[in-house]
C-alpha cells in the first residue's frame, strides 16, 4: 500500500500484467486507487471541521492582514492530551512535502 500512495495511477495498470484475470480485477483496483483516497479526504475534512471553532485565532482567516495560520489538523490535534502529536503530525507533513517530487 505504501509504494502505491507514492506512485500514480498507472502502477495499478502496470502491475495488472500479473494479474490472473486483469480484465475483471482493473476496474475495481483504479476505483479503489482513486476513490479511497478521496473518500478518507473528504471524512477527515468534515471531523476536522465540527472539531475546530471557526473563531480560533490560530486559522488563518482572509480578512487578516498577515495570513499566518496554521493547519486545521493540527489545531484539532492540539486540544487533545498527546502533547506530541502535533509534532509529530507536522514532521510527517513535512516528510510528504518534501518526498512528493
Amino acid at each position: 500500500m505504501a509504494v502505491f500512495s507514492c506512485m500514480g495511477g498507472d502502477m495499478v495498470v502496470v502491475t495488472a500484467g500479473e494479474a490472473k484475470y486483469p480484465r475483471r480485477d482493473l476496474a475495481p483496483a483504479i476505483k479503489f486507487m482513486y476513490l479511497m483516497p478521496l473518500s478518507l479526504y473528504i471524512l477527515l475534512s468534515f471531523a476536522v471541521g465540527f472539531n475546530i471553532n471557526y473563531g480560533d485565532p490560530n486559522l488563518a482567516h482572509t480578512l487578516s492582514k498577515y495570513n499566518n495560520g496554521i493547519s486545521p489538523y493540527i489545531i484539532v490535534l492540539r486540544s487533545t492530551r498527546f502533547k506530541r502529536l502535533p509534532h509529530v503530525m507536522n514532521a510527517c507533513f513535512l516528510f510528504s512535502a518534501y518526498s512528493a517530487g
